[in-house]
């Protein structure tokens, strides 16, 4: 998803190698079921991909508390930091909504609402309280982030609080509300931010840990309880086993003792939530252009393949076109007196 700089790229160039690997996670797992009636045994493996998200929401808990400290973030700037956040998402968002509803528009329209309604649901993040279809299935991970900036905004200042103490209660109230989830049944638990409560906190640790702020001691015993209350809400309370606990922790210990990524993987890194945003479409898109081949073994792994490519060099092209004036606009709105 979408990139929020720490303000030492040199140091921590691993951050956009993992969101590559995340953002090519979901497109292998979003494209696997070309491989399922030929190659099932590797179509299971893929399967991991749609657990990406969760290396993308580590991250997040990471980079955007490390971005309010730099910027001197104070409970005052609320309103404009949730502005620069939503120029940051929204636009490439409508936009990759829109490019959805194009290419897919008889999808849009059922015997109960239309597409127009769909897509101004989903371009707005406003879906689930209209008790909606998402456009594009993955803009689900956008209404959590959105609702995880909510949080950070307001939950900010007691998270850096130079006691223990406080910092002790702040944390453990927020893993007791990630068991509000338990009230709410399937994808509309996955929908909320509670259910990710426990892996936007490891970032938290990551964070704190990087900027010296914490010891080694409470780094370690915060991160062992944030997976513990994931393992055991996601895995046990909500059935979904270990999957998202395993790729969460695995992502923060790697960011914890890697700090150098690889430039060629940063690139794709980049432009991650290009990939993100976009290869859905690239995959319906080349299902309908290239469907005269998919009869045969060769041909689906063909096909398979060109999603690969294709969603990779398209993100860079809707990255310059799109995300890169986004950036822009987010960029271009000041905190007062900063």
């Amino acid at each position: 998803m979408q990139k929020t700089s720490t303000g030492s790229q040199d140091s921590l160039s691993i951050l956009d190698s993992l969101r590559a690997v995340a953002a090519m996670m979901v497109c292998l797992f979003h494209s696997a079921f070309l491989l399922a009636p030929f190659f099932p045994g590797m179509a299971g493996v893929l399967d991991i991909g749609q657990e990406g998200v969760y290396v993308f929401f580590v991250i997040s808990g990471m980079v955007m508390p490390w971005s309010m400290e730099r910027i001197g973030y104070q409970l005052n700037d609320f309103f404009v930091f949730m502005g620069k956040r939503i120029l940051r998402l929204q636009p490439p968002m409508i936009i990759s909504a829109c490019i959805v509803a194009l290419t897919s528009w008889t999808m849009l329209n059922t015997d109960s609402h239309s597409g127009w309604q769909l897509l101004a649901a989903s371009a707005t993040l406003t879906a689930p309280f209209f008790d909606l279809p998402w456009v594009n299935g993955i803009y689900w991970t956008l209404f959590v982030e959105m609702q995880y900036y909510i949080y950070i905004a307001l939950a900010f200042p007691l998270l850096v609080s130079a006691s223990i103490l406080r910092r002790s209660i702040t944390i453990s109230v927020i893993l007791a509300l990630s068991f509000t989830s338990v009230a709410m049944e399937g994808n509309v638990a996955k929908a909320n931010l509670p259910f990710h409560l426990p892996v936007f906190t490891m970032g938290y640790y990551l964070f704190m840990k990087y900027k010296g702020r914490i010891t080694e001691i409470e780094f370690w015993t915060g991160l062992a309880v944030c997976a513990a209350v994931c393992a055991y809400l996601t895995g046990v309370l909500h059935g979904l086993g270990f999957r998202i606990t395993l790729t969460a922790l695995s992502t923060a210990l790697v960011i914890r003792f890697t700090r150098n990524g690889w430039k060629w993987l940063g690139k794709i890194g980049e432009v991650s939530y290009s990939i993100y945003l976009m290869h859905w479409p690239i995959i319906s898109a080349l299902c309908f252009f290239l469907g005269g081949i998919l009869k045969t073994a060769w041909g689906n792994a063909l096909v398979f393949t060109c999603i690969q490519i294709a969603a990779i060099l398209f993100a860079f092209v809707f990255y310059r076109l799109v995300e890169k004036p986004s950036l822009r606009w987010a960029k271009s709105l000041k905190f007062k007196n900063r």
